[in-house]
């Protein structure tokens, strides 16, 4: 089974000066990494866009066949996340893409991408800062501390 850790982050969250990053580890059930990914210094970001861009990358990185034969596990420390990808996207997608009273979605061009490609692997929440060596491996990614 594979799995999937993500994190993202942005200094001066969404304000001009704002940098991103992300990260993801992918790991097997020995604990054996058979994947990471990072990106730094992406210009005018906010921490729900870098989260959300993690997780679409693991997306992106699954094969169809994999998926049908055991589906990975991505986790990730945002409830935001989590719960946008378990649940509400799919109501806003039956809504035209609008949350309750007709406003608009945030970060639509990602979640998207992700709708598309959600029923991929399972995306289950992990508690942040919690010494989940896994979890904080990602963070370290996103926040640029490991290079690869």
């Amino acid at each position: 089974m594979r799995i999937y850790y993500t994190d993202g982050s942005a200094t001066g969250n969404g304000t001009e000066n704002s940098i991103g990053g992300f990260g993801i580890v992918e790991v097997d059930e020995n604990n054996n990494i058979l994947w990471k990914y990072q990106e730094n210094n992406l210009k005018y970001e906010t921490n729900n866009s870098m989260e959300l861009t993690a997780i679409l990358y693991a997306l992106n990185h699954i094969e169809v066949e994999e998926a049908s034969f055991m589906k990975p596990i991505i986790y990730s420390d945002s409830a935001y996340c989590v719960n946008l990808i378990n649940d509400w996207m799919y109501n806003w997608e039956r809504n035209g893409w609008k949350r309750p009273k007709n406003q608009e979605v945030k970060n639509l061009n990602l979640i998207k991408q992700i709708f598309e490609l959600a029923n991929l692997a399972e995306i289950r929440k992990v508690k942040g800062h919690s010494d989940n060596k896994w979890n904080e491996y990602a963070d370290k990614l996103a926040t640029g501390v490991y290079k690869i």
